[in-house]
């Protein structure tokens, strides 16, 4: 029996051993690649990697501020963008175990000013099956943006839009008008505002101090400033962008509060066992009620993501492994840009080493090599050096950005490298005339424009232009 006890112990502590080599060479991994993200300047945020709740990685990375060349920390505040409809979707459930509402009651019980009709039900805001649109595609709502804050703010342009479909369940069409309906339900319901009620119900009894709905104007200890990146390198701030928080997104919070809220949905702290079933049964497109459900690397995967200008945040929790990977980054598609790696390395699958992005590469090609260099050998330029260039939208962002900085002879020449790349788009010749009009040459601009109605006879855009320019 000793020896048994002994080899069980030795078995153990092998154990305990291999873990955490295993950790430990994973959080080396993860330090090598996030290096070269940031090296890239890819990448500026937090991580936070957590295993049953126990955190195996948590470090920050990049400036807060650059302005003032502040640090991110971990306990630096990011807005999570539309991961803020998991706590919405939360919220609702919680709602419906206390027996206040039925997720299959119509919207028009609770909001008797809802003017689609009695067909839509809570349960198809929650799903985005309610045909509902995006209240920030309302024309005014650019210039009503900053106005927006509170729930009842945005309800008017909301109810002013019309629907996408008119049968509610048959189809998915991801609505933030839809969240922002069902923060009025939840104002409607309790007599709250609807962050008096998430900070009562969800962050203060978790203990998510650090998470709360704030706006632009107020002074907010350890904040972070949202960035955009240029293809040439430039950074400019968001401040101007990114639209107040509400029900459909916009919490700031840290990485380490978000681990609280992960922790909190294993336990019945928020919901029983029974609303969390059903608050996580996916409906249509693998979406639960608020909650992306997704499957990576054959591993079940509950969680969401967020994003706006200078904005990303991603929160997986694989329910299956307990593991919890949080991301939060103040740089435009930092997020985006780096899990699909650290996923890959979680999980000991390949990954590639970070590059720099393609138009990144291709404006840096030219200013080394040469305009004439670059534009003769593009296409073995970017096939040699990884890069599989798929769709047309990359080179107009970064001939757009050029022409910005009336750089117009680089713009030239990298509308003309999409003309051969994508010579069946008329919008690739389209932009390739605009970039010859700006700089002053209008026969070559009528030329391209005539092109891109050789490509398509009905490209309104190339047809105004040609009458302009005939004028």
């Amino acid at each position: 029996m000793k020896n048994f006890k002994l080899l069980l112990l030795s078995l153990l502590c092998l154990f305990v051993f291999v873990y955490s080599s295993q950790a430990q060479i994973s959080t080396d991994k993860i330090d090598e690649v996030v290096d070269h993200f940031v090296k890239l300047d890819q990448f500026s945020g937090t991580i936070l990697i957590a295993k049953d709740g126990n955190i195996l990685y948590a470090k920050a990375f990049g400036e807060a501020n650059k302005d003032h060349h502040v640090k991110n920390k971990i306990n630096t505040k990011f807005n999570i963008g539309s991961i803020g409809k998991t706590f919405t979707g939360t919220a609702i459930m919680q709602l419906a175990e206390k027996g206040k509402l039925d997720v299959n009651d119509p919207v028009v019980k609770y909001l008797p000013d809802f003017p689609f009709g009695d067909k839509i039900k809570i349960h198809h805001l929650l799903t985005h099956t309610s045909g509902t649109f995006n209240y920030f595609a309302h024309p005014d709502f650019k210039t009503k943006m900053f106005s927006v804050r509170s729930v009842s703010d945005a309800l008017p342009l909301i109810y002013d839009q019309k629907l996408v479909f008119d049968t509610p369940g048959e189809k998915f069409s991801y609505s933030n008008s839809g969240i922002v309906l069902l923060g009025a339900i939840i104002e409607k319901v309790t007599g709250q505002s609807y962050f008096s009620y998430i900070k009562e119900n969800i962050l203060d009894p978790l203990g998510m101090y650090d998470s709360r709905i704030n706006f632009g104007e107020e002074i907010i200890e350890n904040r972070s400033t949202g960035y955009m990146k240029t293809p040439t390198g430039k950074f400019k701030s968001n401040i101007y962008l990114v639209p107040p928080a509400n029900a459909d997104g916009g919490i700031e919070t840290t990485v380490e509060d978000m681990l609280k809220f992960d922790q909190a949905l294993y336990s019945n702290k928020l919901l029983s066992e029974e609303y969390k079933e059903k608050m996580f049964t996916p409906f249509l497109n693998d979406y639960a009620y608020c909650w992306r459900i997704d499957t990576i690397y054959g591993h079940p995967v509950i969680g969401h993501g967020g994003g706006a200008p200078g904005i990303n945040a991603m929160f997986y929790r694989f329910v299956d492994d307990k593991l919890t990977m949080i991301i939060m980054s103040n740089y435009d598609l930092g997020t985006n840009n780096i899990s699909p790696t650290l996923e890959a390395i979680l999980f000991n699958q390949e990954y590639e080493t970070p590059k720099p992005k393609m138009t990144e590469f291709l404006y840096t090609t030219m200013k080394e090599k040469g305009i004439d260099y670059t534009l003769d050998n593009a296409e073995t330029l970017l096939k040699e050096n990884g890069y599989d260039v798929r769709r047309d939208f990359e080179f107009n962002i970064l001939g757009y950005t050029l022409i910005e900085e009336k750089l117009y002879d680089m713009a030239i020449a990298v509308f003309t490298i999409n003309t051969k790349l994508f010579p069946n788009v008329a919008n690739t010749f389209d932009s390739l005339a605009e970039a010859y009009m700006l700089s002053g040459d209008k026969e070559s601009a009528i030329k391209y424009y005539k092109k891109a109605l050789e490509v398509d006879p009905n490209f309104e855009h190339a047809k105004e232009m040609l009458e302009k320019l005939s004028q």
